[in-house]
């Protein structure tokens, strides 16, 4: 009788201890302040050429087209319609997202069409964020990584077109990119974004290096709940005259620089389940391995050209959602809860 009288107290104690360390955790748990991140730094994926830090949602499918026709103020621009008529680059692109902050992706290209670059491109890429800016600064800002492979499709050889490419190693027709995005929402109008870059060329003019550094800077200003002024700037890590790239070529008027650096002006408007950008850019090319590298145009010489791109979200499978930029979804689930 007595052993049971113990035992029946031994549990009575477990139990009201246990009660007590719920009721703990409870008021703990109500004290503590919930972490609410920053959404739609950037409303797609990318901010005109180059790629955002967002990422697409998990099991969404975005699918876009984008488009660079020819320059508009030379002198052949009579006979192009203003570069209508002169089609430099194309690309269909697919992005899904395996989770929301990890998204991979495959495009084609047709490449841009000057001298000395590789044309015919076929690309994948992996995008991983690994970490979100919360509203209240104590992280910052966003942090994505990225990085891609591309292959050529290309019969002759880009730097002696008379030569056989499909004679040459296949690891020729191969370029990679490693890239870092850093942005910040810094107001509600103002997004910023840092993408240190670095690109390798397996296949170069003997005058070149395999491996480039550049810098990105990047910046949405919003107009209106559904329009942006977009910026983006891609700027060679390098020694002056190194590789025919020079610091600010066009800031100081020098013409036929060699390679200029990818500037790029946009308006972004979102239109229901579309994003729609139109830009004015120097650069002929639309994947990273094309534009970084081989931007032989220069805005003050008049070469530059209108481009358009058209994003699109589809929602797939059972848990399909809305893309991390959408304010209709964020807001949504705030009054739920």
């Amino acid at each position: 009788m007595q052993k049971n009288f113990i035992l029946s107290l031994i549990l009575l104690f477990s139990l009201v201890a246990k009660s007590q360390n719920d009721i703990v955790d409870e008021l703990v748990n109500e004290q503590k302040p919930k972490r609410e991140y920053v959404a739609y730094t950037f409303k797609t994926t990318r901010v005109i050429s180059g790629h955002s830090i967002e990422t697409v949602k998990k099991n969404a499918l975005d699918f876009r087209i984008s488009h660079r026709f020819g320059d508009i103020a030379t002198p052949q621009a009579g006979h192009t319609l203003a570069g209508f008529y002169a089609i430099s680059d194309v690309m269909f692109s697919l992005e899904y997202g395996i989770l929301d902050d990890l998204t991979v992706g495959v495009m084609g290209t047709k490449g841009a069409s000057g001298n000395n670059a590789f044309k015919e491109l076929y690309t994948g890429f992996v995008k991983y964020r690994v970490l979100k800016q919360t509203r209240d600064f104590k992280f910052p800002m966003t942090i994505t990584l990225f990085g891609n492979a591309s292959v050529s499709g290309m019969k002759n050889d880009p730097f002696n077109s008379s030569l056989l490419l499909k004679n040459e190693k296949v690891a020729h027709r191969f370029s990679y990119i490693l890239q870092s995005m850093f942005a910040v929402k810094a107001t509600d109008w103002l997004s910023v974004q840092l993408s240190p870059t670095f690109v390798w060329r397996n296949y170069v003019p003997y005058n070149d290096r395999n491996g480039l550094f550049f810098l990105g800077l990047s910046a949405r200003a919003k107009v209106s709940k559904r329009t942006a002024i977009l910026f983006e700037y891609y700027l060679p890590i390098t020694a002056n005259h190194a590789t025919y790239r020079e610091y600010f070529p066009m800031v100081r008027g020098l013409k036929n620089a060699g390679y200029y650096p990818a500037l790029n002006l946009g308006m972004e408007f979102e239109t229901g389940g579309h994003v729609f950008h139109i830009n004015l850019t120097n650069s002929e090319g639309l994947v990273e391995n094309d534009f970084l590298p081989y931007t032989t145009k220069n805005w003050a010489q008049g070469q530059f050209r209108l481009g358009f791109t058209i994003s699109r979200i589809f929602q797939l499978g059972k848990n399909g959602g809305r893309s991390s930029w959408d304010e209709k979804d964020t807001k949504s689930k705030k009054k739920k809860s």
